[in-house]
């Protein structure tokens, strides 16, 4: 058995180990303020040697100003607060001060000693919320972030969605649209299509991709698609000149933006009959190539030297190229969200297409077009997906029950 002289210097053992270990800094101050003990953690914390704090008023030395560097009245202080009343106080919004200037947010515990039912000190607590505060503060921020992508994920989702209108339903061509957002976590992007008739019946195809994303890319992707728009409308040009014009346009209204495109117009064969073959007119600024299906599932990807992106030289010459729509055939355009891999070029894109494609020839272009997808893009991706979808019926039999009806804007017969 132990003496209780060996019992108390094994507790003061154990009692002088707590203080020298443990994280939080531990003041013992008597009833006046001053430091009577100080462990290594509030030395350290501090800054201040013990053989200066040892006997120094303690409010004085550490807490005589707000963070503002409005003083700090003692009668106000948590610590004096203990001392006086006598109960334990404790504070969550403290600042000490330490030796070389530098303010240290502290959260403190202020628990009076009792001796024969007088206060004779206190033992202050404190634990340092630096780190905490600066994590709380990155959190805020995160947060603060995370709900101004999500308002501007959301403002240009509903751009998108109000610029990306349903086609028009013409006789005998039957045209589909999809567009597919990227993942929740992606931003964004430009991505457009467009499908309208001219006034004398000819049908306008347009997709595009503008560079960026976010609410910039969807506005400037709005504005230049209503350029397009216009311009293509009302007018006997080919897709070459209408882009030509586009881009001038663009420049000369400020809308700095680069972007690539397609613009098509599908029209009637001027020499043969009505029954006959249609005639495709492009232009292509940049943009990935267009493809023609075969009702057999066979494919050619309509592969042109691309003239310039759009935003870049708007006096660059650009070109048109023709090809035969024959009846039953698709002509399909897409960006490059549909094709391209960051572990591929758009050359193994396009024939991975070509394989999707391979048996969905006769297939009603909904199903094709959502096949497509699900086969190339099981999942959102990093970026937006645009597909056109175009295919011609022959004019001398009704309008095919799986194309749905005629849909045409008013005045266009």
């Amino acid at each position: 058995m132990r003496t209780p002289e060996e019992e108390l210097a094994r507790a003061l053992i154990r009692y002088e180990w707590v203080l020298a270990n443990v994280a939080d800094g531990i003041y013992g101050l008597d009833t006046e303020g001053r430091v009577e003990f100080v462990n290594p953690a509030a030395v350290r914390l501090t800054g201040y040697p013990s053989v200066e704090q040892r006997g120094i008023d303690q409010h004085a030395l550490l807490h005589h100003s707000h963070l503002d560097g409005s003083p700090y009245p003692r009668e106000e202080c948590p610590v004096w607060q203990a001392i006086r009343s006598g109960r334990t106080v404790f504070a969550d919004d403290e600042v000490f001060w330490r030796k070389d200037g530098v303010p240290v947010p502290v959260e403190l515990v202020a628990v009076p000693t009792v001796e024969e039912g007088g206060v004779t000190g206190v033992i202050v607590s404190f634990r340092d919320l630096t780190e905490r505060r600066a994590a709380e503060a990155q959190a805020a921020e995160l947060d603060r972030l995370a709900r101004e992508a999500a308002a501007s994920r959301a403002l240009a989702d509903q751009l998108q969605q109000a610029l990306l209108t349903p086609p028009p339903e013409p006789d005998h061509l039957h045209v589909v649209v999809r567009y597919l957002p990227a993942g929740h976590e992606a931003q964004v992007g430009g991505d457009w299509y467009d499908a309208f008739l001219q006034p004398d019946g000819a049908t306008m195809l347009a997709i595009g991709d503008v560079v960026g994303h976010g609410s910039g890319a969807a506005a400037a992707m709005g504005q230049l698609r209503g350029i397009l728009r216009a311009l293509a409308y009302d007018n006997d040009e080919t897709p070459a000149e209408t882009l030509g014009r586009t881009d001038r346009a663009a420049s000369g209204l400020a809308v700095s933006t680069l972007a690539t495109a397609i613009l098509a117009r599908v029209e009637r064969h001027p020499d043969v009959p009505v029954a006959g073959r249609r005639v495709v007119r492009w232009s292509n600024a940049g943009h990935v190539p267009p493809l023609l299906l075969a009702p057999d599932g066979s494919s050619r990807v309509l592969e042109t030297t691309p003239d310039l992106m759009l935003g870049v030289e708007p006096s660059a010459p650009r070109r048109d190229h023709t090809v035969e729509l024959d009846s039953d055939h698709t002509l399909l355009l897409v960006t490059d969200g549909l094709v391209e891999k960051r572990s591929s070029d758009l050359d193994e894109g396009m024939a991975r297409l070509q394989d999707a494609l391979r048996d969905l020839g006769r297939t009603p272009l909904p199903e094709l077009l959502d096949t497509v997808l699900h086969r190339l893009v099981p999942r959102a991706g990093e970026d937006d997906v645009a597909v056109v979808a175009v295919r011609a019926y022959p004019e001398d039999r009704p309008r095919p029950a799986e194309a749905g009806p005629n849909v045409l804007p008013p005045g266009i017969s």
